[in-house]
């Protein structure tokens, strides 16, 4: 049942922006307890925050606050029949905050200060608001972005993980590879050291958001952002026509960034570990003006870390601000900036650690490095960004978000080539140094209406937008071969004697344009109490170009335009807990810059993507619950062109020539659970089975190629894959202690070259299990200390079966914070 919006005073939605819900409403099946109707009340003595929680779960309200308004603070025990209004005034005695009621939403703020004038700020209070994880101590949110328009995860009917800025915290997350390596059925592959490329369902993952706006692939030039000055990650798996439109059936990360706090709040961590790592992050927010119509945020970290590499350093600096301004009280403005620095010193390598003849594992040391420490990457990224968001009324509002962002990157990488025979260790050598230069920009606007209306009887709701991106990437190289190619030799073999050869000059630079716009919508129809159907799509025009510079000679130039993705689905709700659901989208993937030995562009590759499954949101919103099976398929996809693999007389740039010739299919089951099991336990847990294979897969003579009938993507998606995590905060003689642990499961994953020499055997990483945990203890009401260990047990492994590197060896960070 919907909650009745005539009974609720009309609220702006720029504190909204900022707070933190502490407690999530009534679900749609309940009504909220009225405020001078006495309820039975036993809540123990505890922290504020939570006596807060078990409070609204028992009266069907929601709470909305600061953190930083309830950071240390005790409730005392509550017990008798009670109305709302005497059960808050007794938790609340003596913390300094007050309690306004309006409805089934509860606001609280600080207290005046005798002879100032109390000011409260009015909040939009949802169920289904766009809330901020930051604070709630919560794995699950009620609240999702990436779909367009805020909906919660059980009315999205496609697959989706939110890893909440709790878990980013307790699990020390601090990349982008770190956190999707994290996520249920999300796999990588290090291609260079530092440089990953990320997967789900067999596909790679090439479409990223941030709060909704198209990016570049930050796995590309584009510098992944640091997860320090983001609130959680959304990771949307399966093909996201309606969002993007292009693109493989894999999925979409959207960063949801950090937002200003109504009440001023500073936390400081700093982080020490091995191989000298040492990390400072300063996060200051709060309001700027007396009246909080103008909010600040402000992010500085500065980072630097050896690796498990010899020869290897890394140091992070960054810079983050967001400012809001209330320019009414139904328009709000942001904007903010970004700039941050990735410098490695050593470690570019480019073909990893070499295959062995017969696919067995070297046994060499996990240090091993073939790069000297003259190679590196210097890497600059500054971003600026802007949203204007206005509320027409209760039920309707818009929203126009942009950014624009500019990384250079210096790259200089040694080039590993061959096999080794495991006898004598001896076969492989270094044949080059490759030197790059990049300058990468990356600009995006969204604008979208979304709301509500009314029709034969029944409130629907409806979402339509467009939204618009271009990236551009400056791109000059030169390559140094060694003649003759260095042996490499593993019974003595060492980087030190390898001398950097003078950098080349960059006569020519390929300036490469890829843009696409769209316009979108959909819409949510209640046909009955249970059922509802969404029907959206997605027209978009895609264009991409390459220059050759300074001849000004067009490599390629390749248009598509009014390509149409539509998008179906449908919801029931069994009862309050549990609903089903199916979706249906169309796959469209240009291929623009694959080349026929003929010199045309590649055709896209296009297919179709199902899902069903069943999702619940159990103990009022605090747990989801999810089991999805889904269907893919894609044809037309490239294949590298047999009778030209290496050298195509089409191809503009060096490489192989393609066909429109592959088929895959990928099918699998996806179950998860996020959020609290019981009091105090928190859980993330994934479980996925994927199989892919190439269905089809012939050269323009119509005979079949090696992988025909084969696993697709067989180095990098496992068949099985689980994701753990939980953490425990007891009570009693335990109170302060925090405890965590988790395990990253996946079975094997294989590799064999198709154009390697005979007799090759492919390389298998065995199934393997990383665990990690993690302790807490609450030194004073302020400071905390938390020891996290990750792969615990040392376990030994390749991160992928092809190019790949040896995983981190076991790692230990003690991280002391302080918050005010």
């Amino acid at each position: 049942m919907q909650s009745s919006q005539s009974s609720r005073t009309r609220l702006t939605l720029a504190p909204l922006a900022l707070a933190i819900a502490m407690a999530l409403g009534a679900t749609p099946y309940a009504h909220a307890a009225a405020a001078d109707t006495p309820v039975e009340l036993a809540i123990a003595a505890q922290p504020l925050s939570q006596a807060l929680n078990e409070l609204a779960r028992k009266t069907g309200t929601t709470f909305v606050a600061a953190p930083a308004l309830l950071v240390n603070k005790q409730a005392p025990a509550l017990s008798g029949k009670l109305t709302l209004r005497q059960a808050l005034d007794r938790l609340l005695a003596g913390s300094g905050l007050l309690a306004h009621i309006d409805g089934d939403a509860i606001t609280l703020t600080t207290a005046p200060k005798p002879g100032a004038e109390s000011v409260l700020q009015e909040v939009q209070v949802k169920a289904k608001a766009e809330q901020s994880t930051e604070g709630t101590g919560s794995y699950t949110a009620r609240a999702l972005t990436i779909g367009k328009g805020v909906q919660t995860l059980r009315e999205t009917p496609q697959s989706v993980t939110v890893i909440t800025r709790q878990r980013l915290d307790d699990q020390n997350l601090q990349t982008v590879g770190e956190v999707l390596l994290q996520t249920t059925g999300v796999t990588a592959q290090e291609r260079n050291f530092g440089h990953l490329t990320y997967n789900a369902r067999g596909f790679s993952i090439s479409n990223y958001q941030v709060d909704g706006v198209p990016r570049g692939e930050y796995g590309g030039i584009g510098i992944a952002p640091d997860l320090a000055i983001f609130d959680r990650v959304e990771v949307l798996r399966g093909a996201p026509g309606l969002l993007i439109g292009n693109g493989d059936p894999s999925g979409t990360v959207n960063f949801v960034r950090k937002r200003p706090t109504a009440e001023k709040q500073i936390d400081i961590i700093a982080r020490a570990g091995r191989w000298n790592t040492w990390r400072l992050d300063v996060d200051v927010a709060g309001p700027l003006n007396a009246d909080g119509s103008v909010r600040g945020r402000v992010v500085a970290s500065h980072g630097e870390r050896d690796s498990y590499l010899k020869h290897t350093s890394i140091d992070t600096p960054l810079l983050y601000g967001i400012l809001e301004v209330d320019l009414s009280k139904d328009t709000m403005l942001t904007v903010g900036a970004r700039t941050q620095s990735y410098n490695q010193n050593g470690g570019r390598l480019i073909g990893g650690i070499p295959q062995s003849t017969d696919g067995s594992d070297l046994q060499l040391p996990r240090d091993t490095t073939l790069s000297p420490a003259w190679t590196g990457m210097d890497t600059q990224a500054h971003e600026g960004f802007a949203e204007v968001l206005h509320r027409f009324n209760d039920d309707w509002q818009f929203k126009l978000s942009s950014s624009y962002s500019r990384s250079f990157r210096q790259d200089v990488a040694a080039r590993r080539s061959g096999y080794v025979n495991p006898a004598t260790l001896t076969g492989a050598s270094v044949n080059a140094v490759a030197y790059g230069d990049d300058d990468f920009r990356s600009g995006g606007v969204d604008g979208q209406l979304t709301g509500k209306f009314n029709a034969f009887g029944r409130q629907h709701s409806l979402v339509v937008g467009a939204n618009w991106e271009r990236e551009e990437s400056n791109t000059r190289s030169a390559r140094v071969n060694f003649a003759p190619a260095l042996p490499i030799n593993f019974n003595n073999y060492s980087v030190d004697g390898l001398v950097a050869p003078a950098r080349p000059s960059f006569p020519d630079t390929y300036r490469t344009l890829i843009a696409t716009h769209g316009l979108y919508g959909n819409v949510k129809l209640n046909v009955t109490d249970p059922l509802s159907l969404m029907l959206g799509g997605r027209l978009s025009w895609y264009e991409s170009s390459q220059v050759l510079q300074p001849a000004d000679v067009s490599s390629y130039n390749y248009k598509q335009s009014h390509e149409l993705t539509p998008f179906v689905a449908a919801i029931y709700k069994l009862n309050r807990d549990w609903s089903l659901y199916g979706s249906y989208t169309d796959i469209f993937q240009s291929q623009s810059t694959s080349y026929t030995a003929s010199g045309k562009p590649l055709d896209p590759a296009v297919g179709k993507n199902y899902e069903a499954g069943i999702k619940g949101e159990l103990f009022d919103g605090r747990l989801n619950a999810s089991l999805a099976v889904f269907h893919i398929v894609q044809t037309g996809r490239a294949a590298t062109d047999p009778a030209s693999p290496l050298d195509c007389p089409g191809t503009p740039a060096a490489g192989g020539c393609s066909i429109n010739s592959g088929k895959v299919k990928s099918d699998g089951f996806e179950a998860e659970l996020s959020g609290e099991v019981v009091k105090n336990l928190q859980i993330s847990a994934g479980y996925t089975y994927n199989d892919a294979k190439y269905v089809n897969l012939r050269g323009d003579d119509g005979k079949p190629l090696l992988q025909e009938g084969r696993a697709f993507g067989a180095d990098y998606t496992p068949r099985h894959l689980v994701r753990v995590w939980s953490s425990w905060k007891p009570s009693g003689a335990l109170a302060g202690y925090t405890f965590g642990g988790g395990v990253s499961l996946q079975s094997k994953l294989s590799d064999l070259d198709e154009y390697a020499p005979a007799g090759l055997s492919p390389r298998i990483q065995g199934g393997y299990a990383l665990w990690s945990a993690m302790a807490g203890y609450r030194i004073s009401q302020n400071v905390t200390a938390t020891l996290n260990v990750a792969n615990l047990f040392d376990k030994r492994y390749f991160q992928g079966a092809w190019q790949s590197f040896y995983g981190s060896p076991r790692n230990v960070t003690l991280t002391l914070r302080a918050q005010y």
